[in-house]
């Protein structure tokens, strides 16, 4: 079971959530794992052997609203973050190459933003993530 308050798995014996103390009963739990995941936070950190930066790598955040995305700045003094609420996404594509891979998110208005120099294997989680929270 999961916590309906705080998304954390729950023992099917207990009365109250370990993580967050949300009380077990009823409505308040739920035994779908999506529901789950709509709570949790996830991050990404580009790859330095991929082309990355060593000291300030790209990082996406995943929140259970919107995708943020902070990269380094063109005067390698700072970080730029671009934030989108999920209702501004309207496709997310992969650009897969030998090893590393570009997702390229489309915004309503136009925008398109590229988020490189990830891992498959992270890029197929993002995907799988941002699917999953841009249908609920």
């Amino acid at each position: 079971m999961y916590c309906s308050k705080c998304g954390g798995e729950i023992n099917e014996e207990a009365n109250f959530c370990s993580n967050c103390g949300q009380k077990v009963g009823g409505s308040d739990v739920s035994n779908n794992k999506v529901n789950a995941i709509e709570f949790e936070t996830f991050s990404f950190s580009s790859r330095f052997i991929l082309g990355g930066s060593l000291f300030t790598p790209d990082r996406v955040i995943i929140t259970s609203k919107e995708l943020i995305y902070r990269k380094r700045n063109s005067h390698f003094i700072g970080v730029d973050e671009i934030a989108i609420p999920f209702k501004r996404i309207s496709s997310i594509e992969i650009d897969r190459r030998l090893i590393s891979t570009t997702i390229i998110v489309y915004t309503m208005g136009n925008e398109v933003v590229k988020l490189k120099n990830f891992s498959i294997g992270e890029a197929k989680k993002m995907r799988e993530v941002l699917n999953q929270r841009l249908d609920n």
